[in-house]
Order: structure tokens, then sequence, then C-alpha cells
């Protein structure tokens, strides 16, 4: 079957565009004369690839190709690519892609230092230490040392010695931004009494000194009588070192979208993903994380009705360990901010929104809302899909590269299917060469060959990205972690594809203070227990 494969692709272009696996879709074994001949019949058929362990070696690695290679004409179409041909299915498979390769970390750091950007090349570097857990980290650093430091030559005509030093404080206050320190990775260690300015929860002290700018002190007098009230009741409980929780709701487009300096609620409470009722967060007493929260005066979480509820118990329970105090969250201030109704939906149509979420908007029966004719549009099948796409991106194929235009509009919808949907057909339309980046799925622990690659690959949970990543030149991205805050890269940081590497996206910033710059994304960990 598989030999015949190859031979229908060869006489049959309309076969090309199919995977191994869908053929039986399309066409028929006839096993009298050996072939695939055209399917007559409509009946819906569903067909597998015989299930194969990954220690079955290159035959492993064959399954692996022909779940991602549409239209292999020979072995050797399969053991070619980009004119270079392999002497095994497993370095055809690493080479396009589809297999995590043992230097696919060196490749990433190679690929940045092509674009000659020291000051992105060190942020990647940080990225690196903390999502990709490198093994060789002291030859990255020594193989890498030369293409880090490369500004530092230009400006200060420095010896080495002096590199070595201003690299690892670079360094070291981009670690602390993640709660890390040079000490925790194979490096060298700084040099005795260096100023470390980034390493804020290593210097606490009883009483903090933070310099707040003009511009915040004077936007006081810029709140609403409303606004004025709260400000000056949460004040009040916090200089009088009291207790109090605090919920602020906010109507849509009244809140900052990210804070100077604000982290996600799982990043500095070290959250788990999978959140459970006797969850625990992962923080040590005699950490410095644990001090920098005894001495803080309150904590602010924004989008706090968005929360799991075992977040916030976990947060009671915690709160209350560090700070030895059995008081509701552990005797701090909390503030928690709106979000997760009609309140708080982006500020279009606002008055509308703000009727729905007071509950006075007309319904239908069942408290549906119909919408005003003006802002619908009809549905007459899938073509309506196009008509929205159009009306949101008018003339796309025309705006590749154009930062404004992608940062003025978007689509949304509520399921992740949906999004799937509408990201290829718009990706469709950009101008260029698509390219396929693909995430490298596996199971932890014993029973890691229980389960098949396409089984991996079709978990689509709301905290993982697709497993294929459509993308092209010009086109807009949206970054789904928390990788450098202080920089820009937080979750929901719109982004452009400046360049696409095998290990590595070059991107530009489209938002906040930081719009403009260009960062490397590196591929970096996720874990789930979505298969449990």
């Amino acid at each position: 079957m598989l030999t015949q494969f190859f031979a229908l692709n060869l006489r049959d272009p309309q076969a090309r565009k199919y995977l191994y696996r869908e053929i039986p879709e399309h066409y028929c074994w006839n096993k009298r004369d050996m072939e695939w001949h055209h399917r007559r019949s409509t009946r819906k058929v569903i067909e597998r690839i015989y299930t194969v362990s990954p220690s079955e070696g290159d035959k492993f690695y064959l399954r692996l190709l022909l779940s991602h290679v549409t239209g292999p004409t020979s072995w050797e179409y399969l053991l070619t690519n980009n004119g270079m041909t392999f002497s095994t299915f497993k370095k055809s498979a690493e080479d396009r892609g589809f297999l995590e390769t043992d230097h696919s970390i060196r490749d990433c750091l190679v690929e940045a230092t092509s674009l000659r950007m020291p000051y992105a090349l060190r942020r990647l570097f940080v990225t690196i230490l903390i999502f990709c857990e490198p093994i060789d980290v002291i030859g990255l650093w020594n193989e890498f040392f030369t293409h880090m430091v490369e500004d530092y030559q230009t400006a200060n005509n420095a010896v080495e010695s002096d590199l070595t030093n201003m690299l690892l404080k670079d360094l070291n206050e981009l670690l602390n931004l993640h709660g890390k320190k040079i000490e925790d990775y194979d490096l060298p260690s700084l040099p005795p009494n260096t100023i470390d300015r980034g390493a804020v929860p290593s210097i606490i002290q009883e009483e903090l000194a933070i310099d707040i700018p003009n511009e915040d002190i004077e936007s006081i007098a810029k709140l609403n009588n409303d606004q004025m009230i709260a400000f000056n009741t949460i004040m009040n409980v916090i200089i009088q070192k009291h207790s109090e929780v605090f919920f602020v709701d906010g109507l849509g487009g009244t809140a900052a979208t990210l804070l100077p300096g604000g982290r996600t609620a799982h990043s500095r409470f070290k959250i788990p993903i999978d959140i459970q009722p006797s969850s625990v967060y992962g923080i040590q007493k005699q950490k410095d994380l644990a001090n920098l929260i005894r001495v803080a005066a309150a904590i602010i979480w924004d989008e706090a009705p968005m929360t799991n509820k075992n977040c916030l118990e976990a947060l009671n329970r915690s709160l209350q360990d560090i700070c030895s105090n059995n008081a509701p969250f552990g005797g701090k201030v909390l503030i928690m901010g709106g979000g997760g109704d009609f309140h708080q939906v982006l500020p279009v149509f606002a008055e509308f929104l703000i009727r729905i979420g007071d509950g006075v908007e007309p319904t239908k029966p069942d408290d549906m809302v119909r919408l005003p004719l003006h802002i619908a549009i009809p549905w007459e099948g899938e073509h309506s899909i196009q008509v929205l796409i159009q009306h949101i991106f008018p003339n796309l194929e025309l705006h590749g590269w154009d930062a404004p235009y992608m940062v003025q509009r978007a689509i949304l919808t509520p399921t992740n299917d949906d999004v799937q949907k509408l990201n290829d057909m718009i990706i469709d339309q950009f101008p260029g060469e698509e390219h396929n980046l693909l995430s490298f799925d596996e199971v932890e622990g014993y029973n890691h060959n229980l389960y098949q690659q396409e089984f991996l690959n079709s978990i689509a949970q709301g905290s993982l990205p697709p497993h294929i990543l459509k993308i092209k030149k010009g086109a807009p991205l949206m970054l789904l972690r928390n990788l450098d805050p202080r920089y820009g890269l937080c979750n929901g940081t719109q982004l452009l594809c400046r360049g696409l590497f095998m290990s590595m996206l070059d991107v530009e910033i489209l938002t906040g203070s930081n719009a403009g710059k260009h960062a490397f994304l590196p591929r970096i960990k996720i874990k789930t227990s979505a298969i449990d």
C-alpha cells in the first residue's frame, strides 16, 4: 500500500495534496490490482497508520514523515529536503522541523547571531536559560559570548574581563526579573562588590524608598468622583496598615491594559497551571519572594473574576502561611480589579455593552440579546465569514508589514476552534510564502509509548498553542506567555513577524512602551496534564 501510494502520487497530481493516512478518504485499495483507485462511494471512511513505538527506530521516523509530508513519490523523496539527501528518516525528520534535536537550542542562538542584534541576543539567552532547560549552559556561554558583547566592545573598547563582568551584570538583571540569579546556572560568578540594581527581591528592607513619577502623582487630580472615593478609601487602609479586601469594578476601557513592571498572578505567585482545590503555591518561606510579599503594602490583581476560584483560595492559604497571619490573605490589602463580564469587553459600542452588563437591554426568550442590525453581519453561509474578514481587514493583501494597520483591528471569538479557523483563512490572504512551524509533543514518564504522535498533536487545550503554527513574514502574532515583562513580552502582546527560522522567530513589538523594538522568540517548553 505504501509503495503504491508513491506510485499514485506520480501518476495523479490530485493525490499529492493528501497525507498517507488521508488517502483512503479519497481512494480505495483494489486488492486484485494492488493499486489505489478513485473512490466512487461517498461513505465516510476513517483510517489510520499502524501504531509504531519510538523504540522501533527508523520505522517510527518513517511514520512521522508520512504523518506530515504530502505527496511523496519515493523513499528518496522522504529522505530529501531542500536539496539535501539524508541517510536516515530520523535525520530527514529533524531537518524538516518535525523532531526536536539535541542541538536545537544551539541552532536557535546561531540563527539569532546572524541578525547582529546583541541586546536582543542577550535577552534570548536569558529566555533560553529560564524556559528551555539547556544542558550545556557553559558551552553556550563560551560559543556565543563574543556575539552577546559585540556592542560593548564598540562602545567601550573594553578588555575581555570587563566584557565578562558587563555581560554577567546585564544577564543577572534580566534573570532577576524572573526571580532567578546567575548563581542558579553553570555560569561565571559576578565579581565581588558588584551593585546589582535589578535584584529587587534580594535587597529587601523594612521600608523601600520608591521614586514615584510626577505624572503618576499628578494623575490623582484627574480622577473622577467615584475613582477618587475608591482611591482615598484604599489608601487610608494602607496608610493605617489595616487588612482589607477590595473589589474595583471598572467599565470597559477605564483601566490600563498593562502596569509598568506588572506580572501575571501565575508568574508572581508561582500558581500551578492545573490548579486544584487543595493546591498551594510554590513559594518557600525563606526565599526572597516570600520576603517581598511580607513587606508589600498591597497586592493588585486585575481581572480577578476571570480567575479560577481555586487560585484565590490557594493564595489565601499561602499568604496566611508566609505572613504567619490567619486573617484573610495573611492580613494583606488585596485589590481585585473587575473583568469577565460585559462591562469589561473592549470599548466598542460602549453604551450598548454597558446596558447589557447592567441587565437593562431588552432580551428575547432565554435571555438572548438581539444585536442591532447596524453592528451585525447577516449569516448567509460560510461566505459571511469572508465578509467579516474583509470588513475588519480591508485590502489585507496590501498591508503585510503594516504595523499600524495590524494594531488597530482584531476579530474576537470565544472558542479556540473558531480562532484557528479564522487564523488559517486570514493568513492565506497575506502575500508571501507560508511556513508551518510544528510543536514537539511528548509524554513524560513510564507510559510515554502509549500515545501516538497524531493524538498528542491533536490536543487543543486552551493553555496550549496549536500544533501547527502557520505563519508568514509580515503577519501579526500574539504572545501567549510572559517571557520578558519589562521588555513588553507579556501574555497578549501584539507582535509582527519580521523573520522566521527553524528554531526562532524575529518579531517586532507593536504595543506598549517598547513598540518598534525587536525580540527573538525561541521554542519554549509548555507542560499540561490534558491527557490525564
